[in-house]
């Protein structure tokens, strides 16, 4: 990576230079490229939005019955709004957007003196690790928005509603719901349509009605945060990256956001008590969210339908068979949310239920205070006792 390389970093470095943490237009643009492929975006099928939406109001009576808890923050309940992957992408990201720029601005501060950049890219001889380390502090804001865009816009091709990733939004009862993923879900798995769109409508739901809560959006906005600020470039994975392209490969942002938009863009910075206290509380934040939602919506797919068995099934698999690429928004986010998540927080709400009954979980997500810790998480009778006291 020698001769042109440092010429190269200096032209990118100039393009790609802002006082801002983030290049907002640039994840939103990529992010609906990645979703719909780089093609137009058809309007929703209407028979499958007024399906949908004619299942939903049916869930959303039940998800309140079984939880005791409201599906929306005000008066009038949620309202399914039907997207197809690309729209689903611009929403989520508007709607994490607070969330993503503190997360931009806690992995470090933005280099922008070009002095320097020219200086550095025109020396002969120049010191190819100092050139990276200035360069990487300067491209970060387009890195982090094509890192950004390309994991939201791999989701928005799977997702089925709009809680794929357990994620606080911004204050809306409207739930961005993608019918064509569902349809597709459902015929790849031999299940009925209107089985799925319950489950995927319930779980949204459930999933609603927590994170709606002032205290858990706030903690899990607390975590998050606390977890992008572990975070720094991976210089090396990025020069590998570059040293594969010739200069004179990125005529466009979106042929540099095709190499930097992928996995791999970040590392952790240290492995601290406190980077490790911070994926623990996240961890099992999640796995009783988790566990949690699951629970109701199993309940409420058992009322409506009759039968959840076999669409659990095919969701579980559904979760084992992900590929890098659909896990990239989750990693980005610091969340696992892998099988042994999911089945660390089913044990959690089984042995609280086992215990105490519905009336004990439902304490849950009553007070702050009330949240579990990493250890209760595994020992559920030590919650109920904490929270008893």
């Amino acid at each position: 990576m020698g001769g042109q390389f440092p010429g190269l970093l200096g032209d990118l470095m100039r393009m790609m230079q802002t006082e801002e943490p983030l290049q907002w237009d640039l994840a939103v643009r990529f992010g609906q490229m990645v979703a719909s492929d780089g093609k137009a975006e058809p309007n929703v099928d209407p028979s499958l939005r007024i399906r949908f939406e004619e299942l939903a109001r049916l869930a959303d009576l039940q998800v309140a019955d079984v939880t005791g808890m409201p599906t929306s923050r005000g008066d009038r309940p949620a309202t399914f709004v039907a997207t197809g992957p690309a729209e689903w992408a611009r929403r989520s990201l508007e709607s994490w957007r607070p969330l993503i720029e503190l997360f931009a601005a806690a992995i470090g501060p933005v280099v922008t003196d070009s002095s320097d950049t020219d200086e550095l890219s025109e020396q002969e001889g120049v010191d190819l690790s100092a050139l990276m380390s200035q360069w990487a502090k300067a491209i970060a804001p387009a890195m982090i928005s094509l890192q950004v865009g390309s994991a939201i816009g791999h989701l928005a091709r799977r997702t089925l509603g709009q809680y794929e990733l357990p994620l606080p939004r911004k204050e809306t009862d409207d739930i961005a719901v993608v019918p064509e993923n569902v349809a597709r879900f459902a015929s790849e798995w031999s299940l009925e349509i209107d089985d799925v769109a319950v489950w995927a409508a319930a779980r949204d739901l459930a999933m609603h009605s927590v994170l709606s809560r002032p205290h858990v959006h706030d903690r899990y906005q607390e975590l998050l945060v606390a977890h992008a600020g572990t975070l720094r470039p991976d210089l090396q994975a990025l020069a590998e990256r570059l040293g594969e392209h010739p200069p004179g490969s990125f005529e466009e942002l979106g042929d540099l956001g095709r190499v930097l938009g992928g996995q791999g863009g970040f590392d952790e910075a240290d492995d601290s008590p406190e980077t490790r206290r911070v994926r623990a509380e996240l961890g099992a934040l999640s796995a009783a969210l988790e566990g949690y939602v699951d629970w109701a919506t199993d309940a409420v797919a058992s009322r409506i339908t009759g039968s959840r068995r076999p669409v659990a099934e095919a969701m579980r698999r559904r979760l084992i068979e992900r590929t890098d690429e659909e896990r990239s928004a989750e990693q980005l986010f610091g969340l696992d949310l892998d099988q042994d998540t999911v089945d660390r927080g089913e044990a959690f709400v089984q042995g609280v239920l086992e215990r105490a009954g519905e009336s004990e979980l439902a304490r849950l997500w009553v007070d702050a205070a009330h949240l579990p810790t990493p250890a209760e998480i595994d020992a559920p009778g030590l919650w109920i006792a904490r929270v008893n006291l």
